[in-house]
């Protein structure tokens, strides 16, 4: 069954929603955080037209208040900064502390389709959304395949909530931080490319920053020997 995503964004300003527009309505459509980090996503139908709400009132009170209201912040933060970026959701506003919302759409996860079934012209557009978004100053910083949504030959981004927004007067420090989780996602998308397109992995990391490619190799090399300590693994 398809998933859903946000809206891409186009041109022209959409007012901002509040939970008022929300009273009385009941959700159509209930997703569940994985874990104590994740937000509920929920679907409203309100006015002939669909509205994805991530919200993390259900967390217990810790989580809530710190990863909840961290995450809702950054993730407003980037919605902003990423302005029409074609294939981004369309911000529809930040609903108190902990929740947010964007429109809706049928949709998708990439991470639902057969490895070796997608056309690469697909990630030829999703290479051009996630080059779009760092012209406007946003990195994914953990663009993972269940956060891109295909619909047709349309490809949709979604989940920024670990993004880094470069910001209009960065520093030093914050600009090299934005080039390496900048790269980040251009390693993500050349390996989705490799596992969904069926071609080599090896060949699709070859024309990625070699930096980012040795530390992405630590850091598995890291979470296979934690893996296998922990017996995960034989």
């Amino acid at each position: 069954m398809p998933h859903s995503a946000a809206e891409s964004s186009t041109g022209g300003t959409t007012p901002r929603l509040t939970w008022n527009d929300l009273a009385g309505v009941a959700p159509a459509l209930r997703l569940p955080g994985r874990n104590l980090s994740k937000a509920d996503v929920l679907l409203y139908r309100l006015d002939g037209r669909g509205i994805a709400v991530k919200d993390y009132s259900a967390r217990p009170l810790l989580a809530r208040q710190t990863v909840g209201r961290l995450m809702v912040g950054r993730e407003c933060r980037a919605y902003e900064a990423a302005g029409d970026c074609p294939g981004i959701a369309r911000f529809l506003g930040r609903l108190g502390p902990f929740a947010l919302a964007t429109a809706w759409i049928e949709a998708v996860p990439l991470a639902e389709m057969p490895a070796g079934s997608v056309h690469p012209a697909l990630f030829d557009r999703l290479d051009a959304v996630i080059e779009a978004l760092h012209a406007r100053g946003v990195a994914i910083a953990d663009l993972h395949h269940r956060d891109v949504l295909v619909r047709g030959e349309e490809v949709h981004v979604v989940d920024f909530a670990a993004a880094c927004v470069l910001g209009p007067r960065p520093g030093a420090l914050r600009r090299r931080l934005f080039a390496r989780l900048a790269a980040q996602d251009r390693l993500a998308a050349a390996r989705m490319r490799a596992r969904f397109t069926g071609g080599s992995e090896s060949e699709a990391l070859s024309r990625i920053d070699p930096t980012a490619v040795r530390l992405w190799g630590a850091g598995r090399r890291v979470k296979e020997a934690w893996d296998r300590l922990r017996g995960r693994r034989a």
